[in-house]
């Protein structure tokens, strides 16, 4: 058992630069870093895990006098490692959100705005629906235990204190930023298929009979309709969040191991 009175000064910068990186990934993580989580909160979960990681985390390949040395580009280092990973478990509520945000403007339901925590800025009740959604599938599918799980496995495939870090991982991001929004037009095409044609069919409506308001009358039947197309998708949109989440674990794997 580890005797945390008898810890030599390399070793507490070592757990230093574990905490670092441990505190970096839980602020900016989706669930974890919610901006309804107290700020302390936050910093007791990061120290309690880095406490439990301590004992069993390998350095990589420096030394402990290295450590003492290189300390301020090794913590530049583990935030920039923890920021990274943190940023790639918001994927999923990003897609999520804009699945929302895409479906109100197309429904006509954008115009209302509230808040949600999740994300911390201000959008539409749909937002918040597909957010609130997104959480629920995310915990029934033990998502939470995945972040876990990549942040432990992290400190074994970006071991703490290397000096190396390849940069190579951010361009494959940027490729991944267009897997994102194309997941995102497949799971709100339902919706936005039906509004188009609701559309079309109000214009030639319209055409044909003039006497009807086309304005005042498509809001309430763009609404109608869109909405029970979104209530008909929820098993088909479930589905597509359990693959987003998938997807999204693959990648954060896939780019540790790049790291």
């Amino acid at each position: 058992m580890l005797n945390w009175t008898a810890l030599t000064e390399a070793q507490i910068l070592l757990f230093a630069l574990i905490f670092l990186r441990m505190v970096a990934f839980v602020i900016a993580s989706a669930f974890f870093g919610a901006g309804n989580i107290p700020a302390p909160v936050k910093i007791l979960l990061s120290l309690i895990l880095s406490v439990l990681l301590f004992p069993i985390v390998k350095i990589g390949n420096v030394d402990y006098l290295t450590i003492s040395n290189e300390i301020i580009s090794l913590a530049i280092r583990e935030l920039m490692v923890g920021l990274l990973l943190g940023f790639l478990t918001r994927i999923f509520f990003f897609v999520v959100s804009m699945v929302g945000d895409l479906i109100a403007m197309s429904v006509g339901l954008s115009a209302g705005q509230m808040y949600n925590p999740l994300l911390g800025t201000s959008g539409n009740a749909m937002e918040s629906f597909y957010s609130t959604l997104g959480t629920l599938v995310f915990l029934a599918i033990n998502g939470h235990h995945i972040l876990i799980r990549a942040i432990v496995e992290s400190y074994t495939l970006v071991p703490v204190s290397s000096l190396s870090l390849n940069v190579g991982p951010f361009a494959e991001m940027a490729m991944f930023g267009q897997t994102t929004f194309i997941l995102t037009i497949k799971m709100c095409a339902p919706v936005l298929v039906t509004i188009l044609l609701v559309n079309l069919s109000m214009g030639i409506l319209g055409r044909a009979v003039p006497q009807i308001n086309v304005l005042v009358t498509s809001m309430p039947v763009s609404i109608m309709i869109g909405m029970t197309v979104v209530f008909i998708c929820l098993p088909l949109m479930v589905s597509e969040m359990n693959g987003l989440v998938e997807i999204t674990a693959s990648q954060l794997f896939k780019v540790m191991k790049a790291l």
